[in-house]
């Protein structure tokens, strides 16, 4: 016997889902804010320095960052009518 009302299940549903993607689209804007800083973090023509990481390979994990994000956007999207109906949690 289910004690949950079903309006219930779909108020929460609802609600944990629109925070999920609002989380989702201030990862995406903290994202682009990261790539002006990479941009900026790029020394001067002809400079010796000394890093842990060059540009190239910061350059790369942030598309392979933002490229995850958007494929779990797409899959959270996809899902989006099972994930509103049903009251979830993560473990």
């Amino acid at each position: 016997m289910d004690l949950v009302p079903e309006m219930v299940k779909s108020w929460t549903g609802r609600s944990r889902y629109e925070a999920l993607v609002g989380n989702i689209h201030g990862l995406a804007l903290m994202l682009d804010a990261v790539k002006d800083l990479i941009r900026s973090c790029e020394p001067p023509p002809g400079t010796l320095y000394q890093a842990t990481a060059r540009i190239e390979d910061v350059e790369d994990a942030h598309r392979q960052a933002v490229e995850a994000l958007r494929a779990f956007h797409l899959r959270v999207k996809t899902y989006e009518a099972e994930l509103v109906s049903k009251p979830w949690k993560v473990n």
